[in-house]
């Protein structure tokens, strides 16, 4: 394992593991909600929490 950060660093999407339509969707949410300059990881989190109670009602 490299210890260098600069090799550490991966794409948005391989971070979250997510496919791409995924990711766009993320990051469309982020827009709509002015969340744009929120740490990607809490996007992720609020659009899942989103997607849930979503599903839930």
């Amino acid at each position: 394992m490299n210890t260098n950060k600069k090799d550490k660093t991966a794409t948005r999407r391989q971070a979250f593991r997510c496919s791409g339509q995924q990711l766009d969707a993320i990051l469309r949410f982020a827009e709509e909600r002015k969340l744009d300059q929120q740490p990607l990881h809490l996007v992720v989190a609020e659009f899942w929490r989103y997607q849930a109670h979503a599903k839930a009602a």
